[in-house]
């Protein structure tokens, strides 16, 4: 696919801040970069702002977003057309690193949505139960 078919597939929207923005102000991201064995197929790649493009560098996905929990929820919100390989190994090092539980939950997700809408959910869920409990805890 072309970029601007990304840009277009996507609605304009970056895949981590979650806000749309014009073509000149988007990149396309891989999931998995290239230098690490990911491939340019449409599965590999989301829309970026230049912005958090920027801002995630050369780092993994998975550590950028360990580090950006806003951001975290749009990826896996709005990541809607890569591979659940790839959204799986991502939830896993998330996990490993502590930021999430259950990584297999996660990808596997609820029957009937995209993996990248279950994420999101059990997220909202677990950052809602952590929510309530710094609330007891009070």
């Amino acid at each position: 696919m072309k970029r601007q078919e990304i840009f277009a597939r996507d609605g304009y929207r970056c895949a981590y801040c979650g806000l749309v923005h014009e073509p000149d102000a988007l990149s396309v991201d891989h999931v998995q970069p290239r230098m690490r064995g990911g491939d340019g197929s449409p599965g590999n790649l989301v829309t970026a702002c230049r912005g958090c493009n920027t801002i995630k560098g050369g780092r993994p996905l998975a550590a950028f977003l360990a580090e950006e929990p806003e951001r975290r929820r749009n990826f896996f919100a709005l990541a809607r057309y890569v591979w659940p390989r790839h959204l799986k190994a991502v939830a896993e090092e998330l996990a490993r690193r502590g930021v999430i539980d259950a990584p297999t939950e996660l990808v596997e997700g609820i029957r009937g949505l995209r993996s990248s809408e279950a994420i999101a959910k059990l997220l909202q869920q677990q950052e809602g139960q952590q929510d309530n409990s710094d609330s007891e805890g009070e």
